[in-house]
């Protein structure tokens, strides 16, 4: 892949962020719980996608979100074990949002967004906007 394209999801990344901080700072309800987590969705894919860009040009082979999460964890990235414990439950929240519809767990999923994955997805998107293409 180019620099460009490493530019552009790093854009991405930044962009999708920022939708999800908006999402996470309304009101509660129903609506606002549907959007927050298609835009924790689409920020999830965003972030795991661009590390996995950025892992590949280091000379890492990451298959899967779940390796490339590992892989971010071990090359630096990610600060340290507790912050990677969290994406890989993100992973986890993230697998499950793409299944039947189910109010109790889109509520819950809603809780873990607002409580500690918006926070976690900014501090990545700061990093990956320090990351740099050589």
């Amino acid at each position: 892949m180019s620099r460009e394209r490493f530019l552009e999801r790093q854009a991405d990344v930044r962009a999708s962020a920022a939708r999800l901080a908006e999402a996470v700072s309304q009101p509660a309800g129903d609506i606002v719980r549907d959007a927050t987590i298609q835009r924790f969705e689409f920020t999830f894919e965003a972030v795991w996608k661009t590390l996995n860009l950025w892992l590949e040009h280091q000379g890492h082979s990451c298959a899967s979100p779940r390796a490339t999460l590992k892989c971010a964890f071990e090359q630096g990235p990610m600060r340290d074990a507790d912050e990677a414990d969290v994406w890989l439950r993100m992973l986890e929240d993230r697998n499950l949002t793409s299944h039947a519809y189910d109010q109790a767990l889109a509520t819950r999923i809603h809780d873990h967004v607002v409580r500690a994955y918006a926070d976690a997805i900014a501090r990545m998107a700061a990093t990956i906007a320090g990351l740099r293409w050589d």
